[in-house]
């Protein structure tokens, strides 16, 4: 019995189980009671040995405090960047991973009052910050202008274009190809593709590439295009929906799901459904995790060895460190057979 056997009874992502049964406070007390229960019936005993052995590192590796790394963030507002949940998920994986390596991670605002690129480097030197994890972006290709020799630093997701940097994010491109293999696997043959323009622009167009290869692996009457959107616009969606005649669709358009209600179809009698960017997978909708905890997390890994390496500056060879995703089956899609 595993943290994923329960994960998958439970229907949450296995790091939501590993933390719930360590009590931590960030799992709602309903979840963490639903887990524990879920773990009960299914008989897991922890080993007490790994979960010492866990808790005696743990101890070690938070007492030795090495330094700070800011979490840098351009929104409009302070906290706009934590108005999306994947952010937010981003974030807390980040902030778990370097409390276990012994540093402390501090939100940086780059639109503070008076706030200019000098400025903004001479308050991070001043506090002793020299590892910059940077947010995701408010929008598509950003410049960011730093004294980027002053200091190590690594972006998650590809919405800075300039200065370009290492970057950690999920694997849009595998993750959507993955959500078509599981289509496929229940005998979906029309699998269409909806998604925002800009959602593409912002992951370096991996979700359409991704598409477009797997349309290549089907018969020539079953591909479909993809429905791409400036906005989100029901009528138009209505109108592709009425033109091609999916049996299936991936969508990262929240919309999707309650517009597909309202005009009238039954999921999965009529239609299937897989969304990307599960954060937070539940039994109701099928679809993709891009394992948010799990790409900050390894954006620290990333960003604490440049730091031991006194790697700093603009990269001659940007790296890009990509994190596979995960299926979960919900009642959006009918069951593999």
């Amino acid at each position: 019995m595993t943290l994923r056997d329960i994960a998958r009874v439970a229907g949450c992502h296995f790091t939501t189980v590993s933390l719930a049964l360590r009590g931590r406070p960030e799992i709602p007390p309903a979840t963490r009671e639903r887990i524990h229960r879920v773990a009960r019936e299914l008989g897991y005993e922890p080993d007490p040995l790994l979960a010492s052995l866990a808790s005696y590192r743990h101890d070690r590796r938070g007492a030795r405090y090495r330094a700070t790394l800011a979490w840098v963030t351009n929104f409009p507002t302070r906290r706009g960047w934590a108005d999306e949940e994947i952010y937010r998920e981003y974030h807390h994986g980040a902030r778990d991973r370097s409390q276990i390596l012994g540093y402390d991670l501090q939100e940086f605002w780059l639109r503070d009052d008076a706030m200019t690129p000098a400025r903004a480097s001479q308050i991070l030197v001043a506090r002793g910050i020299s590892g910059l994890l940077l947010a995701p972006q408010p929008a598509p290709s950003m410049v960011l202008d730093l004294e980027w020799a002053r200091f190590s630093a690594v972006a998650i997701g590809y919405s800075v274009a300039s200065p370009a940097l290492h970057m950690v994010g999920p694997n849009q491109y595998r993750c959507v190809k993955l959500a078509m293999e599981k289509l496929l696997e229940r005998a979906y043959r029309r699998i269409g593709l909806v998604i925002l323009q800009a959602s593409d622009d912002r992951v370096d167009h991996n979700w359409l590439a991704g598409y477009l290869v797997m349309q290549q692996s089907l018969a020539r009457r079953d591909r479909l295009p993809a429905l791409l959107l400036p906005r989100w616009d029901e009528a138009a969606f209505a109108a592709w929906l009425e033109r091609h005649r999916p049996d299936a669709i991936i969508s990262k358009c929240a919309e999707a799901l309650p517009a597909l209600r309202r005009l009238g179809y039954h999921l999965p009698r009529d239609l299937g459904a897989a969304f990307l960017t599960r954060v937070k997978p539940t039994r109701e909708v099928s679809g993709v995790s891009e394992s948010p905890l799990e790409v900050g997390a390894a954006a620290v890994d990333f960003l604490a060895g440049m730091i031991h390496r006194n790697d700093r500056g603009i990269p001659d060879r940007p790296r890009r460190l990509l994190i596979e995703g995960e299926w979960f089956d919900g009642r959006t899609v009918r069951a593999a057979r």
